[in-house]
């Protein structure tokens, strides 16, 4: 990757990440940092980042499954799973996908429609109303909502030196 960052004339980042543009107009220059002030008040945004990895957990954590009695016969087996499959029926195997004891945690997962409700470019900060995923200090990726329609996003007046500058003048 050193050379890649060497090429283009931009120092290594710890982080590299692509996203997709609407047209050619979305398109950055080279090394150019999205900031927090990419994104605009009342905006709805997508967040991606890895949940909390929680190791191997058992059937009960992972699924919530009840488990077995404590009582009536049952000995050491009170948070396992029981029965895995039947032993004729189905080609004595068991399914694809069945609820068993395993890790849990640690995918990606996406948060959608979430409104920015500030942002501060000085310290870099997003602050969006909804939960996201991921344990404190991870990564996550913001973009544009994919499901909302995308932000009008106000194109700067540029004062002409021949037009008198107007006043803002309070309502009554």
């Amino acid at each position: 990757m050193l050379g890649h960052y060497s090429v283009q004339g931009v120092s290594p980042k710890r982080y590299l990440h692509e996203f997709r543009v609407r047209d050619r107009k979305g398109l950055l220059a080279v090394g150019e940092m999205i900031k927090a002030d990419w994104f605009l008040h009342g905006q709805f945004v997508d967040t991606r980042s890895n949940c909390k990895g929680k190791g191997f957990t058992g059937v009960m954590k992972r699924w919530g499954m009840h488990g077995q009695d404590r009582s009536h016969g049952v000995s050491l087996a009170h948070r396992s799973m029981g029965s895995a499959g039947q032993g004729q029926g189905g080609g004595s195997r068991v399914y694809p996908g069945k609820k068993m004891a395993g890790r849990m945690g640690g995918q990606r997962n996406t948060i959608q429609n979430l409104r920015v409700m500030q942002t501060d470019a000085e310290k870099g900060i997003l602050v969006v109303n909804g939960a996201v995923s991921g344990p404190k200090g991870c990564v996550v990726m913001v973009q544009d909502a994919l499901k909302k329609p995308w932000p009008d996003i106000p194109t700067p007046v540029i004062a002409s030196p021949e037009a008198p500058a107007q006043a803002d003048t309070p309502a009554p």
